[in-house]
C-alpha cells in the first residue's frame, strides 16, 4: 500500500497548527515566559514542530525514498536516506542534521533558561520556511507523477 498521501496530509495538517499558532505569538524579543498563555501557545508550537520534523524524517522521506529507488529501507541508513534526497535536489542532507540538533535543543532547554529557549525559538522560525519548502518540493514532486490529487 502506498502510504505517501496519507503522509502527506499528515505534514500537512501539522503545518497548518503551526501556521496558526505562529500568527499568535509575539515577537520573540516581546516574550514573557512568565505569561501562562504564552508558555501554552509555546508548547503547542514546539510539540508541532517536532511533530512535522518527525513526521518529515521518520515517516516520509524514508516512504518517499522507497518510492523514488525502488530500495527498502531497511537497507539503507537515515544518512543514506538524506544523501539520496539530496541528490535529487529535494534537501541539503547537513541542513536536515543541523534541524535535528535544534529539535534535540528543544526537548533538552531547562525552563530558566530563557536566552537558550529564544535563541531555539529564532532558529524554529528561520528554519520553518526551509522545512516547508523541502516538503513542498516532495508534494509537487508526488503531484505531477499523480500519486497525490
Amino acid at each position: 500500500m502506498n502510504r505517501l498521501p496519507l503522509l502527506i496530509k499528515e505534514v500537512e495538517t501539522h503545518f497548518k497548527v503551526l501556521d496558526y499558532v505562529t500568527a499568535t505569538l509575539p515577537p520573540v524579543e516581546e516574550m514573557d515566559f512568565s505569561d501562562y498563555e504564552l508558555l501554552t501557545r509555546l508548547d503547542s508550537f514546539a510539540f508541532r514542530f517536532l511533530k512535522v520534523q518527525s513526521a518529515m524524517g521518520e515517516k516520509l522521506f524514508p516512504e518517499f525514498f522507497q518510492f523514488l529507488t525502488g530500495r527498502a529501507v531497511e537497507e539503507v541508513t537515515f544518512i543514506d536516506i538524506l544523501n539520496t534526497l539530496e541528490k535529487y535536489g529535494f534537501l541539503s542532507a547537513e541542513r536536515w542534521k543541523s534541524l535535528r540538533k535544534l529539535r534535540n535543543a528543544f526537548v533538552h532547554i531547562y525552563p530558566w533558561n530563557t536566552e537558550e529557549k529564544k535563541e531555539a525559538l529564532k532558529e524554529a522560525f528561520r528554519e520553518l520556511p526551509y522545512m516547508r519548502s523541502v516538503f513542498n518540493s516532495i508534494k509537487n514532486f508526488l503531484k505531477k507523477r499523480g500519486i497525490i490529487g
